[in-house]
């Protein structure tokens, strides 16, 4: 057989409540009521529950700044990779530059793929070139210069 046990955990005040003639089915009755101890329960969980969601915040916050540090992470790894592999670019670039402007190289290819041959000594000629060296002119005059100004003045319009 079970047995109901009453709990008082907290104190309970008894409130006699009459009802209206009309419903006779009792002439009073009893009622439990809780008082202030109800409300002080119902702002404690309020205010616990208030504080937990308080805490999931500050703690999703923090989560997202990880987040956003792991992908600034990824992002950063990702372009030293890519630098790396555009230096070792640049140095192959470069080496290739430096073969393809070698004047040994130049004059092997020549030889070799258009079937050119340095000339012989009856090919070669020999140019001799005057340095050009100006002489007085005619200082242009006073009047030339005005001649001058007026033909560019005409010519404007």
């Amino acid at each position: 057989m079970l047995v109901a046990k009453e709990l008082s955990y907290y104190p309970e005040k008894k409130v006699e409540v009459k009802e209206n003639p009309k419903h006779n089915r009792r002439s009073s009755t009893t009622k439990k009521v809780h008082g202030k101890k109800k409300k002080s329960s119902s702002f404690a969980k309020l205010s616990i529950l208030s504080l937990s969601m308080f805490g999931l915040g500050i703690a999703l916050f923090i989560l997202f700044g990880y987040a956003n540090i792991t992908a600034v992470r990824h992002e950063i790894t990702k372009l030293e990779t890519q630098k790396i592999r555009l230096e070792k670019e640049k140095l192959d670039l470069i080496a290739e530059l430096e073969g393809i402007k070698s004047s040994t190289k130049i004059s092997e290819d020549a030889i070799t793929k258009l079937g050119m041959d340095y000339p012989s000594e009856g090919q070669i000629v020999y140019v001799t070139v005057e340095d050009n060296i100006i002489k007085d002119k005619e200082k242009p005059g006073i009047d030339k210069q005005i001649k001058k100004m007026f033909s560019m003045v005409a010519n404007l319009f």
